[in-house]
């Protein structure tokens, strides 16, 4: 054991993995690594064989390089769905990013969420593949409605124009 204490990081993996059945490329700290190193000796000298699966008990776990699984929470959310999930089912269900944005706040009262993280999960969503936007006749059948809503907006305005040139012009001059 005192000479573990004297070893190196890399010596130390090195040596780990010399005696252990899965090879592993560093530890947390040097002390971890040295404890791994010392039950896994003990271990060894118990049984006389290898462990099964490189695992040994009581010892902190080693660290594999570029493994992001700690960063991920699917499993500790649960049946729980987050924010983005939420808001993309809305997307995918055709709702503007306004109506998107209201429900997201009034299901998660705590979330930051902006118009900006909306419209990323709208792009998000369009570059999958999986949503693609409203369909020519939806955009032809509101252009409609919007020519019909001007063109009732510019014959009221003629009316009205033409009602005040013909009502009679009251002399000031009494």
């Amino acid at each position: 054991m005192s000479d573990l204490k004297k070893m190196s990081m890399s010596e130390l993996i090195a040596l780990y993995n010399s005696k252990a059945a899965t090879p592993v490329t560093e530890f947390k700290n040097l002390a971890a690594a040295r404890a791994a190193v010392a039950s896994l000796e003990m271990k060894m000298s118990e049984t006389n064989d290898l462990p099964v699966d490189g695992a040994v008990e009581g010892t902190p776990a080693p660290v594999a390089t570029g493994d992001k699984a700690k960063y991920n929470s699917t499993g500790k959310r649960g049946p729980n769905q987050g924010v983005g999930a939420f808001a993309k089912e809305l997307i995918a269900a055709g709702q503007d990013n306004a109506t998107v944005l209201k429900a997201v706040l009034e299901k998660f009262p705590g979330a930051k969420t902006t118009t900006g993280c909306i419209a990323f999960y709208r792009t998000a969503l369009k570059t999958g593949g999986k949503v693609t936007g409203p369909s020519a006749e939806a955009l032809r059948a509101k252009a409609q409605a919007l020519l019909d809503q001007a063109t009732a907006v510019e014959a009221a305005a003629a009316a009205a124009a033409a009602a005040a040139a013909a009502a009679p012009v009251e002399s000031a001059l009494v």
